[in-house]
């Protein structure tokens, strides 16, 4: 009985010693970060981008930590951006240049003028930056007048290869009213492609456009939409002041429903 209990004891005292070697059990060892990692790799301005990091956690699940990002430019979400983002209303305000959370992905949409960002990644006492050049964006948007001093904003992609799904929004001041939304040829016709454009929201005019089915994306440049807008008032000069048309949450993705790079 006495050496059945030594041999017991002896046992959990190996186990200790394992444990303290492979800094286990209490969480020890140094926590680090490896990477901040971009999908894709190469940036272009008004487009979304998963961001992962490399983390190398002894003893702790890297997937459950908390994790602060921050960029300097653009903004980031928790939740992946969608035709739902763009168009419901609430996100009309939605510029948070940080977050807080354990998921694994978090989204970052870049800003549509490009040029240059810092991500910042924080997890418990481990800290890393990453600084990216942003690309031109691959989606402009032109200005052209039409009748009866109305304005007609054209939203158009050049370059793209396997664009399945596109959104985007045009905001608009209050000397501007919208009067029609209308898809562009780019995706394909009609009754292979799905399109929405609001133009009874305030402020903004929101657009989807989305293939339908298992088929592959379109390659190369094209139009995506048209938005015509009217003087608010009749006889006012808002059709000779500059135009205050901006073109903000582009968000395009691939049939794989990935996040679209450039060429």
């Amino acid at each position: 009985m006495r050496l059945q209990k030594a041999m017991v004891n002896a046992a959990g005292l190996l186990a200790l010693v394992l444990m303290a070697s492979c800094h286990g059990g209490g969480g020890g060892g140094t926590l680090a970060i490896s990477s901040i990692n971009l999908n894709p790799a190469t940036v272009s301005g008004g487009t979304v981008v998963e961001l992962t990091a490399t983390i190398s956690a002894p003893g702790q699940n890297p997937d459950s930590l908390t994790k602060s990002w921050t960029v300097s430019a653009g903004t980031v979400s928790t939740t992946q951006p969608d035709f739902a983002f763009i168009l419901r209303q609430t996100a009309k305000g939605t510029s948070a240049s940080s977050v807080s959370t354990a998921a694994k992905t978090v989204y970052w949409v870049t800003p549509a003028a490009g040029g240059s960002a810092t991500i910042t990644l924080t997890v418990g006492t481990a800290s890393k930056e990453r600084s990216v050049q942003i690309g031109s964006s691959p989606v402009r948007m032109s200005v052209t007048d039409g009748s009866g001093g109305q304005k007609i904003c054209t939203v158009q992609v050049t370059n793209v290869q396997d664009l399945y799904q596109a959104a985007f929004r045009i905001n608009f001041s209050s000397t501007w009213t919208p009067v029609s939304a209308a898809q562009g040829s780019f995706l394909g016709a009609a009754g292979n492609t799905l399109w929405i454009g609001l133009t009874n929201q305030n402020g903004f005019v929101p657009c989807a456009l989305t293939k339908r089915g298992n088929v592959a994306g379109v390659d190369g440049s094209g139009t995506l939409g048209t938005v015509t807008f009217a003087p608010a008032h009749a006889g006012s000069a808002a059709g000779s002041q500059a135009e205050p048309f901006e073109l903000s949450l582009v968000i395009l993705r691939n049939s794989q429903d990935q996040p679209i790079a450039l060429d």
